[in-house]
């Protein structure tokens, strides 16, 4: 095979790489609570009145494709309004059992279809309910207070640069 080949076939390698490894990586949200969570869960509950997008906040959605963001407001007596802010993985995943001829066994699938990007405010359900917005978006960190997702792209592209030039010198090392 010519060198030009061999280089070609390492980029086409390098770059499937890429896409498979970056496929199998879980999309990543900021997890913030309106009130402290129970101390028997056993996860760090950041509250989202000292949200800051620092690392803290950060969490893997290894069930959802979409993070999400809810704003609600309720209006309180004297004119006094009380506002929130969630932010956490969509809740997409679904279990149910499934009988495969011989036992049953649970299954896990995520709800792709469930959401679409961007902002939706939900009905009200009665007097006293809060006016809510649910939004959702696919992006690394995407629910944040500012796009941060942008420089997660420009790192992941900074390493496939630094890959690749490490695999094209250990082929001309090869010779």
């Amino acid at each position: 095979m010519t060198p030009k080949k061999e280089y070609a076939h390492l980029i086409i390698s390098t770059a499937v790489l890429l896409h498979l490894v970056s496929g199998a990586m879980a999309l990543r949200c900021y997890r913030c609570f309106i009130h402290p969570q129970s101390p028997k869960i056993n996860e760090s509950a950041q509250l989202c009145s000292h949200f800051n997008a620092s690392s803290l906040y950060e969490t893997e959605c290894n069930y959802s494709t979409f993070c999400m963001k809810r704003t609600f407001e309720l209006p309180l007596q004297k004119g006094k309004t009380v506002r929130g802010v969630l932010r956490d993985c969509a809740p997409q995943q679904n279990s149910y059992q499934s009988y495969d001829g011989t036992q049953w066994k649970m299954k896990t699938v995520i709800e792709e279809t469930v959401y679409a990007e961007g902002c939706h405010p939900s009905e009200p359900q009665g007097v006293k309910t809060p006016s809510t917005e649910y939004c959702y978006c696919s992006g690394n960190l995407c629910n944040g207070a500012k796009p941060s997702h942008e420089t997660s792209y420009h790192h992941t592209d900074a390493m496939a640069v630094i890959f690749v030039f490490n695999a094209m010198k250990y082929i001309r090392s090869l010779r």
